[in-house]
């Protein structure tokens, strides 16, 4: 959590000063010196690349220029003209459209300054971007001048990213003009403007039939793949016979439709044309062209492709079905996986008008209908079925002998999918009665917490030994101090929970009790008596011992001791002080009674509100409380007093990743596939919660004591409510969407993990390796000119890889969806559920030496004291905390 204000430059040794938790959730003790790395084949002598950056904890926009006389003049044409060949030489405004420039320089303002007058002092906080009208200015490093300004000149373009120090003092040498605009307002109106246009693309594509089908993910994945394309009066659009495979969608003007030699109809605003196009490769059938000045949206047929993975029939035709399916009360029953393994397998069958579709006499159970295009009518018109209509399904789904009384036919062209009841059971596992029993039983399975890290296999295959037992009113399931070997899963009635004779609560159907015995041979510590008739599956000790190893038991019983919430600061001890960042300080601490180690963050207080870090602070807590993975550091639980906050996590032992790779030298393909392949699953469980990590780097990735990564440190991370547009990252691995201020997703962890990949196999970052200013770095990463070492082998599966990550349309990274990103062929040999069981063999076991055992060396001293005597050796800024206007008192309620 917390992030650097200023750009480090950071040493060899120097530790990342953002993260709380990245730097000190690996012991002191297990440090391993530099040197030892340096021996790495092609590694690069490394260093940790900067800090991150988050425009959220800027301070308020520094008045630069503070003797200027400052004014919203009018600009004449050539001063704005003057302007963009001005802005036209930074990176930051060569991806604005003209709307969006224009817009920008209509928000700058008019700055007259004296002669001898400091635009701003080096070192200083910037907020500004000037680009110098008349008159002249020096640049001045280090008390040295180094440059002169002239008309057309700009300087302090970083300023309009995040906030950074001035590498230079500015200084009027004459009476001077200067345009500038401040961050704040350059931001906000990057991101409305961005906000809107992209809202309005949204629109559009809504409106056309042929897109209305796909998911929101596919639109959004659609609108972020269209280019615009303008045309001038007269211009020809498209040619009648010629092949096309592009789309187009008026944004603006009008255009002539025309057919041989005559006009068929005009199109303005919000019409479209060479939908064909997209669903066959075929030749225009008119021609069109620009009346008026175009402003069309255009995308391929190869473009959609990417980005779909498929053609665009066969997309509409799969969400049909899907539709189809989520609409029937009884198809809908089953699980999403047995829903899609149906899909895959339906055959289309196409209908000419008037053919018989659906013979009279066929009985409705022998197959399932999805009715993708097109009506089905009986002889006489009275019964009519129109598209995503399922026919079938109830019979399908059980053992009816009803048939179709007269014929289907054909009204207009019909596509219909068809499956057979046979290919229909076998794909869903058995009869469908059976299976949504079973279905029911896997879905309480999967919430029962001890089973929560299990794989899919693990869980049917602990599903498939579930027996049912029943139980009459007033029966004893089990009594208080038996010896347990069962977990109980109610499937129907209710039961009540007695304690020491005592009513404790009733619990009814879904409920399940005695999970712990599956993994103890605890006693039982309370009767369960049944209230009625009951109904419970019933999972044996002895079958879950069979389908569980020990490896994986022990894993589960680590998991079960972290789900513990039931810790007080009083509880426990400190060990000692891991570490510290900018906001707070990290500490072992131990239970007093139960042993076991976990990590506590504090945060002051005074420091909350020095940095204004409430609602940072809210979101860490609202994030983590989210997370339950392997694989992610563990919250326990955070706790508040009139001093600090505290956050409670699991301690992980372990090396960083940045560290473990090092070690290693350039990795194996192999190698780097198993970390890869772990950090998929790990922004899959973040992704599937609309949670972006946003900096994703080997600092802030452990490898724990069996091998495996863990994720940490989420200060940065956010809940996403459809685009965002904060600057927050490490240079070196910011996608480039987030440089450039139009918005972004959860595409932004592939690319960091694309970066993370070809530094694994090429020992250094592929944009601005050598370089340590965030601007030059920015600029390489739009740059994109991903170039590999010419030692690398050509042929190597993993180069494709790192391109598809490291795309510049963020909607190709993934190949469409986390599912088709899991498919990719270089993960063909990665057994998915074997990783979360922690059942694949890691790479490296990392070193861990322990000066001292966690168990011995106990401190007995007041907790509170020897936080506030390591709080006194924390540097802090001697200012006077301020409560802002609005800020919310209650902020620290859930804490």
């Amino acid at each position: 959590m917390g992030v650097c204000m200023s750009i480090a430059k950071p040493s060899i040794h120097s530790v990342d000063s953002r993260s709380l938790l990245s730097t000190v959730l690996v012991q002191e003790e297990q440090k391993i010196s530099l040197n030892t790395f340096e021996n790495s084949g092609a590694r690069k002598l490394f260093k940790k690349k900067g800090s991150a950056f988050d425009s959220r904890l800027e301070e308020e926009i520094t008045l630069d220029a503070p003797t200027a006389v400052v004014t919203d003049k009018d600009k004449t044409r050539r001063e704005v003209d003057n302007i963009k060949y001005a802005l036209s030489k930074h990176f930051i405004f060569n991806s604005l459209t003209e709307d969006q420039l224009d817009f920008i320089i209509g928000k700058m303002k008019h700055y007259a300054l004296s002669p001898d007058a400091i635009v701003f002092m080096q070192d200083q906080p910037g907020g500004n971007f000037f680009v110098v009208a008349s008159g002249k200015l020096q640049v001045i490093i280090n008390g040295t001048l180094t440059k002169i300004l002239k008309p057309g000149d700009s300087f302090g373009e970083l300023a309009l990213l995040h906030d950074t120090p001035r590498s230079a003092t500015i200084k009027t040498i004459e009476k001077t003009v200067l345009w500038g605009v401040d961050r704040q307002t350059f931001r906000t109106t990057l991101e409305q403007l961005n906000s809107m246009n992209y809202q309005e693309n949204l629109n559009f594509i809504e409106t056309v039939p042929i897109f209305q089908i796909l998911t929101v993910q596919q639109r959004d994945a659609l609108v972020s793949s269209l280019s615009t394309h303008a045309f001038y009066p007269q211009q020809r659009i498209v040619n009648e016979g010629e092949p096309g495979d592009l789309f187009y969608l008026i944004k603006e003007g009008t255009v002539s439709c025309v057919k041989e030699g005559q006009e068929i109809r005009s199109m303005g605003r919000g019409d479209y044309f060479g939908e064909q196009a997209l669903l066959h490769n075929c030749v225009r059938t008119a021609t069109v062209i620009a009346i008026t000045q175009v402003k069309c949206l255009a995308i391929g047929r190869d473009s959609l492709t990417k980005v779909l993975g498929s053609k665009l029939q066969h997309i509409i035709y799969i969400n049909t079905q899907r539709i189809a399916l989520e609409r029937s009360p009884y198809i809908s029953q089953l699980t999403r996986d047995q829903v899609e393994s149906i899909i895959r397998s339906m055959r289309v069958h196409t209908f000419q008008h008037g053919q018989i579709v659906i013979n009279a006499g066929i009985e409705k159970g022998v197959a399932l209908y999805i009715l993708l295009k097109g009506n089905l009518r009986n002889h006489s018109g009275t019964k009519v079925y129109e598209s995503l209509c399922c026919l079938g399904d109830l019979d399908i789904t059980g053992n009816f002998n009803e048939i179709y009384p007269e014929e289907l036919i054909a009204e207009g062209k019909v596509d219909i999918a068809v499956i057979s009841r046979a290919e229909f059971e076998i794909l869903i596992g058995g009869e469908f009665i059976e299976i949504i029993n079973k279905n029911e039983a896997l879905a309480v399975l999967k919430k029962v917490q001890i089973f929560r890290d299990l794989s899919q296999d693990k869980i049917i295959r602990l599903m498939n030994c579930l027996k049912l037992e029943e139980f009459q009113d007033g029966d004893f399931i089990f009594k208080q101090n038996d010896p347990g070997d069962s977990l109980f899963i109610i499937k129907t009635g209710r039961v009540e929970v007695i304690k020491n004779h005592i009513r404790v609560r009733t619990v009814a159907k879904h409920d399940y009790f005695g999970e712990r015995s599956v993994l103890y041979n605890d006693l039982r510590t309370a009767s369960i008596k049944a209230s009625g008739q009951v109904t419970c599956w019933v999972l044996h000790q002895k079958d879950f011992l069979n389908i569980i190893n020990d490896d994986i038991k022990n894993l589960l019983v680590k998991r079960i001791q972290l789900q513990d919430t039931n810790v007080n600061l009083q509880d426990l001890i400190i060990k000692k002080t891991l570490g510290r960042g900018m906001f707070g300080i990290v500490f072992l601490v131990m239970h007093k009674s139960k042993k076991t180690c976990y990590a506590l963050k504090t945060v002051e207080r005074k420091k909350v509100l020095r940095y204004q870090i409430q609602n940072n602070l809210v979101l860490e807590r609202k994030v983590l409380m989210q997370l339950d993975h392997i694989m992610i550091m563990k919250l326990i639980r955070t706790f508040k007093d009139e001093k600090r906050i505290y956050f409670l996590t699991e301690y992980v032992r372990g090396q960083e990743l940045f560290d473990v790779i090092r070690q290693m030298g350039l990795l194996s393909e192999s190698d780097a596939k198993f970390y890869i392949s772990c950090l998929v699953v790990i922004l899959e469980h973040l992704h599937e919660r609309d949670i972006v990590y946003r900096d994703l780097k080997p600092e802030n990735i452990m490898v724990d004591d069996d091998g495996y990564p863990k994720l940490i440190d989420f200060g940065v991370a956010k809940i996403l409510q459809g685009r965002t547009f904060t600057i927050v990252g490490t240079p070196h691995y910011m996608a480039p969407e987030i440089i450039t201020g139009k918005g972004y997703g959860t595409p932004v962890d592939y690319w960091s993990m694309g970066i993370i990949l070809y530094e694994f196999i090429c020992g250094s970052v592929p944009f601005g390796e050598d370089e340590e200013d965030p601007f030059a770095i920015y600029q390489k990463i739009l740059d994109h000119n991903l170039m590999f070492p010419s030692w690398l082998d050509q042929s190597l599966p993993a180069r494709v890889f790192v391109e598809q990550l490291l795309h510049l349309n963020p909607s190709l990274r993934n190949g469409g969806s986390i599912q088709k990103l899991k498919t990719n062929s270089w993960f063909s040999t990665v057994l998915w559920e074997n990783l979360l069981s922690k059942q694949v063999k890691p790479p490296l076991i990392p070193l861990i030496v322990e000066t001292e055992s966690a168990q011995s060396g106990l401190l007995h001293f007041n907790l509170d004291d020897y936080i506030s005597k390591e709080e006194a050796n924390s540097a802090f800024p001697s200012i006077t905390p301020k409560q802002r206007p609005g800020s919310n008192l209650n902020w620290d309620e859930d804490f």
